[in-house]
């Protein structure tokens, strides 16, 4: 894992298409904006999970699932 400190205001990049913004640091938590594609999903780390249970159990019942998030 890359840990990097970034300041109020400050970006990073992944890719050639992907920016990071700090745009927001209270005291237990940050907002980070993202700029991407619009073919890139960006999702929760928790949406994703459940999204994954959810098709593991739709799966194993003969069933599908897009995701609803």
């Amino acid at each position: 894992m890359l840990v990097l400190s970034r300041k109020l205001g400050q970006r990073f990049e992944i890719g050639n298409d992907i920016r990071l913004t700090i745009v927001k640091i209270d005291k237990n938590s940050i907002r980070i904006g993202i700029e991407a594609p619009g073919d890139v999903t960006i999702r929760r780390e928790e949406i994703a999970v459940a999204d994954r249970e959810l098709a593991a159990i739709l799966d194993s019942a003969g069933g599908t699932v897009e995701s609803a998030h």
